[in-house]
């Protein structure tokens, strides 16, 4: 990518992202509502509260090498034959389904001039079971790919800290794993832009996903661009809310105020991996032909 390369990602994902969040308002209320729901859920349904005891934050070396060596096995197993887990966790992947699909779904009719006054319920309204299968498949197989690089780490690391006690393993596996993290990360925000994608069949779409992993710059752009993701979201959705969570007593005093801070961060992230989804994927066809007036519009 060169200079004017660059430079036009960095209007596209700044002044666009931005002019397009005060144009449509709504969209900061539905990011909102999202993540007060989100938080709700994971405040009643929170399988790992009890069987996890993780140690303190203040005993970060040996305990924690301890824990995730030894302990994590048990406690993981624990939590797949158990039922109750199970459910939790299902709960959890359909509220990531929620959270993913119905935001990308209003971004999508924003970007093809079709959102209207229908806005939110428009945006839940055309969802289809088969779009939320897609983007289920793509999730697994991404899972499996995450899953697969931390058995990586894992797997020598624990052995080689059962034979030395070195902290220094926990360290390398917890860098190992961290390296995949903004892949992970771009590979969740892509699958949800790609399943509401109106053509293609089922498998076009998944070898269009998998590119991801086999497109170099496509790869290491998103790499890039999820890191700086991570950071803003680190700090605006959450470090402010954990405070809120921290300092204050009521409970919906603290959903109201944790979803204040991170709505209009939460939402830019939102509105900014969008746009950068359709600049890294306007080569290929598929997304060019759903999004060509966007491609085509004079403010690019």
């Amino acid at each position: 990518m060169n200079g004017s390369g660059w430079r036009r990602l960095w209007k596209i994902l700044v002044v666009h992202s931005v002019k397009d969040l005060l144009r449509y308002k709504s969209f900061l209320l539905l990011v909102a509502v999202l993540i007060a729901a989100d938080r709700l859920f994971q405040h009643y349904v929170r399988p790992e509260q009890s069987p996890l005891k993780l140690p303190p934050v203040s005993e970060i070396g040996n305990a924690w090498a301890a824990w995730v060596f030894q302990d994590a096995p048990k406690l993981v197993w624990n939590l797949a034959t158990d039922g109750r887990g199970l459910l939790a966790l299902a709960g959890l992947f359909a509220v990531k389904e929620l959270i993913s699909l119905w935001p990308s779904s209003d971004m999508r009719r924003m970007h093809r001039g079709e959102r209207g006054r229908s806005g939110i319920l428009g945006a839940l309204a055309v969802l289809r079971l088969d779009q939320v299968a897609w983007d289920a498949t793509a999730s697994a197989i991404l899972a499996g790919f995450g899953l697969l690089w931390a058995a990586l780490a894992y797997v020598p690391t624990r052995v080689l800290w059962l034979q030395t006690g070195w902290v220094g393993w926990l360290v390398i596996c917890g860098a190992w794993i961290a390296l995949a993290s903004p892949a992970v990360l771009a590979g969740l925000s892509y699958s949800s832009k790609l399943a509401l994608v109106s053509k293609g069949r089922f498998g076009e779409k998944l070898r269009l996903f998998l590119r991801l992993f086999t497109d170099w710059p496509l790869f290491w752009q998103s790499w890039v661009f999820c890191v700086a993701r991570l950071l803003v979201e680190g700090v605006f959705a959450l470090l402010i809310p954990l405070a809120a969570f921290a300092t204050l007593d009521s409970f919906v005093l603290r959903i109201v105020i944790a979803s204040v801070f991170a709505a209009p961060a939460y939402s830019y992230v939102k509105m900014a991996s969008f746009k950068f989804f359709l600049e890294v994927y306007k080569p290929f066809p598929l997304v060019y032909d759903e999004f060509r007036d966007y491609y085509t519009s004079f403010q690019l």
